[in-house]
């Protein structure tokens, strides 16, 4: 990939199983291999519209997290949260779903059982360094979709405005505050409408494609189409993003924020600094789960130990009785975890083109 302030680059999203290979599959864009953070966005996932009564829909057993956000945005269907914090909510449409790490937690997620579409995106943003150590924490929001002359917008993080037919202005405004500026909006086009965008220019941002296609330009750099499940990398210092939907109408996610300036190590849920911090994540992980004793070596399954500890100085919590059994860490794999940033290592050690 070419310098990302000159052009518009479009990542096509690839197929992942969720909670392991029998489960529903979801299509992630982020990371990807020519880039790994839109601001402090690491990772995206788009799943449905899934018919759960064909997949089983989400079904994601207690798993851990650390110095990361998730954060959960349904178009249809429902799905349950519950943490090592005491959270146990229910997150629909219209709601914005966060659940800081921190230094560490743990979550599940299911779908309701009267859900029987299930559609929306899941996203995490790493933590700066300076607050990954800090308290988990979760929030739960309600956004408001506000309604204009051939488009509507709805706000997750930040303040926007958007220009639309008639030069209409529509502003929008997410409530919650995360501790790092971040950029989140749903905009929804009808057929054949096009807005611009307005964008701070001090941000990276990307356009998450759910329904298209739409046509994205951003200044007088060549415009590029894109339909759902692709995303947009919009050039670095554009003031604004022009979005054209075609005749079926689209629904589009604007995510940004500032620019995290740090790079990162993640590895399946765990996000850090080093190849040995995920190390130590994991094994504490695989410890207080019952999966494995300090010195690594796996646990049977059948004896008192093998049971997710419940007392002593626990990074990922507990959970209730009767809850289904966490998810196993993959092993490590066999060379070290390297380093993500904004753009490939390769190029921004000067060996790439």
């Amino acid at each position: 990939m070419d310098d990302l302030t000159s052009r518009l680059h479009v990542l096509r999203g690839r197929e992942v199983p969720l909670g392991g290979p029998r489960g529903m599959t979801v299509m992630r864009t982020l990371p990807h291999r020519d880039c790994s953070l839109v601001g402090p966005w690491c990772f995206v996932d788009q799943f449905g519209p899934d018919d759960v009564s064909a997949t089983g829909g989400m079904q994601v057993a207690r798993h851990p997290h650390t110095g990361l956000a998730t954060v959960s945005w349904l178009f249809e269907g429902a799905i349950t949260h519950r943490d090592s914090i005491g959270s146990h909510v229910l997150v629909t449409p219209g709601a914005v779903d966060v659940m800081t790490a921190g230094r560490g937690i743990t979550h599940s997620e299911f779908t309701t059982n009267d859900t029987t579409t299930l559609h929306g995106v899941q996203l995490w943003f790493a933590q700066p360094d300076a607050q990954r150590f800090g308290d988990p924490a979760f929030a739960l929001a309600s956004t408001e979709r506000i309604e204009a002359d051939a488009f509507a917008l709805r706000a997750g993080f930040g303040e926007h405005s958007v220009t639309g037919p008639g030069d209409q202005v529509v502003t929008a405004r997410g409530d919650l505050q995360m501790g790092v500026p971040l950029d989140f909006l749903e905009i929804t086009l009808d057929p054949d409408i096009e807005v611009t965008a307005h964008l701070d220019a001090g941000h990276e941002y990307a356009v998450v494609v759910d329904r298209g296609p739409v046509t994205v330009g951003a200044g007088e750099r060549p415009v590029v189409e894109a339909d759902g499940y692709d995303l947009v990398l919009v050039p670095e210092r554009s003031e604004s993003v022009r979005l054209t939907a075609g005749e079926a109408g689209a629904r589009v996610l604007l995510i940004g924020g500032e620019p995290l300036g740090e790079d990162i190590v993640m590895w399946w849920n765990f996000v850090g600094r080093s190849h040995e911090e995920i190390a130590e994540f994991r094994a504490r992980y695989q410890q207080e789960m019952g999966f494995e004793g300090a010195d690594g070596e796996a646990l049977d399954p059948d004896s008192d130990a093998a049971r997710p500890a419940t007392e002593g100085d626990l990074l990922f919590g507990t959970f209730p009785p009767n809850t289904p059994r966490p998810l196993p860490a993959p092993r490590l794999p066999g060379g070290r975890l390297r380093l993500r940033g904004r753009r490939p290592q390769e190029r921004r050690e000067g060996r790439g083109t």
